[in-house]
C-alpha cells in the first residue's frame, strides 16, 4: 500500500511541476508577444512623427 501511495504522490507532484512550467512558458511567450507588438507601436508612432514634421515643413516653406 505504502508503495503505491507514494508513487501515485510522486506521479502527481510531477504532473503538477509539468503544469508550473508549462504556465511559465506560456506567460514568457506572452511577455515576448506583447513586447513585440509594443516595439512595432512604437515604431509606427516614430514614423508617424517624422511624416508630421516632414508635413509640417513642406507647409511652413510654401506659406
Amino acid at each position: 500500500m505504502y508503495l503505491s501511495e507514494t508513487l501515485a504522490r510522486d506521479r502527481s507532484r510531477a504532473r503538477y511541476e509539468e503544469a508550473q512550467h508549462a504556465r511559465i512558458a506560456r506567460q514568457a511567450a506572452e511577455v515576448r508577444k506583447m513586447d513585440r507588438i509594443r516595439q512595432r507601436a512604437e515604431r509606427k508612432l516614430l514614423r508617424a512623427w517624422q511624416r508630421s514634421d516632414e508635413l509640417r515643413a513642406s507647409i511652413e516653406a510654401v506659406g
